[in-house]
C-alpha cells in the first residue's frame, strides 16, 4: 500500500521570516566645494586665475542619478549673485542642494581725498585738518573708507594715505600731498639804535623769508598805531621821528603759512633832547645830545647838569646843542651817566665871559635807564 506523502503547514510568521530581506537604500548627500578666493560677507573675490570661480559638487551615493551636479561648473564675476542647484535620486531617496555665488574681484574705483577745509593762508595749513577718502563699487558696494586727521610734522610736501574697502574685502588706496606748518616763527634779538634824527630797528626771525612788520606810536599815545615796515629782511630804519620823544616799536613776524610769532615792543629812547615840554620825563639814549632854539645875539650858551642837587657837568657851547660824553671829570673826580634822573639848565651868554651877562634859556629834565 502507497503511502501518501507527509505535508509540512509552516505558520505563516516562519514563511515571512525565510523571505529574502531587501536592504534600505542609504540617505543621500550632497556637498560642494569652490575653487576661489573666499572674500567678505559671503562673496567671493575671483580665483588666482581669474575673475571666476569654480563649483564641485560631490554626490554621496554614486548610483544616484542626478541633475545639475557637475563637477566643475565655472561661475564669471562680477555677479551679485548666481544661484545653481544640485539634485540627486536613487528611488525612494532623493536630495537637493542649491548654492548662491557673489564673485566681486574688483577694488573701489575713483578712490580720492576731500580735506574738510581750505588751505588756512596762502596754500598752507598751518593747523590739524581732516581728511576723508571716497570711491564707489558697482558691484559689493562700499563697505568702508579711511579718515584721519592730519597734525604734522611741518611739511611742505606732506603726504597722507587713506583707503577704501568693498563689501567683498576689496580694497584700494590713495595718497594726497598737502603744505603743513603749524610752528611759529621764533623773533628774538629785537633792539633799537637810537640816532640823532632816526631810529634804526634790528631783529632775527626764524627764517630770512618771514614777514616782518613794523607799527610804532609815540609815547603817551598808543591808539595812534602806524605800521611803518611790511616786509622780509633783518633791519629797518625810521627816519621820520620827533626830537625829544620817545617811541615804541611792536615787532612781529609771519611765516609762509601764516603762522605768527610773539609780537615784541621795544622802546626808542630819543638821542636828542629839548627843553620843550613833553608831558613826561623821557628817557634819553646812550649819549644823548641836549639842543634848544638858538637865541638872537648870543655869542655862546652855559649849560649845566644836576643829579639829583648836585652839579656834575658844566659847559659854555657856542652852538644851540651839546652832546654829553660817556665820561668826564668834575671836580677831580670821574663822572659818567649813571642811571638816574637828571636836570638841566641852559643859560646864553652876551659879551666876554667875565662880564657874566646871561640869560636864562629854560631847563629841562630826562632819564637815564639801566641798561
Amino acid at each position: 500500500m502507497r503511502r501518501r506523502p507527509m505535508r509540512v503547514v509552516l505558520p505563516l510568521a516562519a514563511l515571512v521570516l525565510m523571505l529574502p530581506a531587501v536592504a534600505a537604500a542609504d540617505s543621500i548627500v550632497i556637498t560642494y566645494t569652490v575653487d576661489g578666493v573666499a572674500g567678505t560677507n559671503n562673496w567671493y573675490r575671483g580665483s588666482a586665475k581669474g575673475n571666476f570661480v569654480v563649483v564641485h559638487w560631490h554626490v554621496s551615493d554614486p548610483g544616484a542619478s542626478t541633475s545639475g551636479c557637475e563637477l566643475g561648473l565655472q561661475i564669471n564675476g562680477p555677479t551679485q549673485g548666481v544661484t545653481t542647484t544640485c539634485s540627486a535620486t536613487n528611488w525612494p531617496e532623493q536630495a537637493t542642494k542649491s548654492l548662491t555665488v557673489k564673485i566681486d574681484a574688483d577694488p573701489p574705483a575713483g578712490i580720492a581725498a576731500q580735506l574738510s577745509r581750505a588751505p588756512d593762508y596762502n596754500g598752507w595749513y598751518n593747523h590739524p585738518v581732516s581728511a576723508n577718502w571716497t570711491a564707489t563699487d558697482a558691484t559689493s558696494g562700499l563697505a568702508s573708507c579711511s579718515s584721519l586727521t592730519y597734525a604734522g610734522p611741518d611739511s611742505s610736501s606732506a603726504t597722507i594715505t587713506g583707503s577704501c574697502t568693498d563689501k567683498a574685502g576689496n580694497s584700494t588706496s590713495a595718497s594726497t600731498v598737502l603744505n603743513y606748518d603749524a610752528t611759529a616763527p621764533v623773533l628774538q634779538k629785537v633792539r633799537v639804535d637810537s640816532k640823532a634824527s632816526s631810529n634804526l630797528l634790528h631783529w632775527a626771525s626764524t627764517s630770512s623769508s618771514d614777514t616782518v612788520v613794523v607799527q610804532r606810536w609815540a609815547r603817551g599815545n598808543d591808539k595812534q598805531q602806524a605800521t611803518l615796515f611790511r616786509g622780509s629782511g633783518a633791519a629797518f630804519t625810521d627816519g621820520k621821528i620827533a626830537p625829544g620823544l620817545e617811541y615804541n616799536y611792536a615787532v612781529q613776524t609771519f611765516d609762509q603759512a601764516g603762522n605768527a610769532s610773539k609780537r615784541i615792543v621795544v622802546a626808542g629812547l630819543p638821542k636828542v633832547l629839548l627843553l620843550g615840554k613833553t608831558g613826561y620825563v623821557p628817557r634819553a639814549a646812550a649819549k644823548p645830545i641836549l639842543r634848544w632854539n638858538r637865541v638872537h645875539g648870543a655869542q655862546y650858551y652855559n649849560v649845566q647838569l644836576y643829579r639829583g642837587t648836585k652839579r656834575v657837568f658844566a659847559a659854555w657851547p657856542v652852538k644851540n646843542q651839546l652832546g654829553l660824553p660817556a665820561g668826564w671829570r668834575w671836580n677831580g673826580k670821574r663822572q659818567r651817566l649813571s642811571p638816574g634822573k637828571y636836570r638841566w639848565y641852559v643859560w646864553a651868554g652876551f659879551g666876554a665871559r667875565s662880564f657874566a651877562h646871561y640869560q636864562t634859556v629854560g631847563s629841562a629834565q630826562f632819564i637815564v635807564p639801566a641798561r
